[in-house]
């Protein structure tokens, strides 16, 4: 190959080079943090999380507000609940005796329903999915 070809080859590979760059810079999420509801300060696992087990469902909340979980269809009883009502700490671990005794390999879907504020006029829901490995 003459001192040419190598100059179009290399050429070629440079701009399919900056085209992947490009293209990566440009389709890849930027990564803006979640916009959450004012109520909610954080929940775990996020949204589209690969877990590995034990998992916990956490979602913290406004002090005093009260949560409600639904995990795959399933309301959760208060009792299965771990609440710290003071600071707005919920959690869910399936355990023996627990509506879900254990969490099962693939997609599991929790809705956290709360209410709180004066007068209780405060109420929201958040969705989100995590998968189990």
């Amino acid at each position: 190959m003459n001192t040419t070809g190598y100059r179009v080859t290399y050429t070629i590979l440079a701009v399919a080079l900056l085209a992947i760059i490009g293209g990566s810079i440009l389709f890849i999420p930027a990564g803006d943090p979640e916009q959450l509801p004012e109520a909610v300060e954080r929940y775990s696992p996020h949204d589209g999380d690969i877990a590995i087990n034990p998992v916990k469902v956490l979602i913290d909340v406004q002090p005093y507000y009260e949560v409600r979980f639904v995990i795959d269809g399933t309301p959760i009883p208060e009792s299965d609940v771990d609440a710290i009502i003071a600071i707005g700490r919920y959690q869910f671990e399936p355990g023996e005796g627990k509506v879900i005794e254990r969490w099962t390999p693939g997609e599991h879907t929790v809705v956290a329903t709360w209410i709180g504020g004066t007068a209780g006029t405060d109420a929201g829901t958040l969705v989100w999915t995590f998968r189990l490995q």
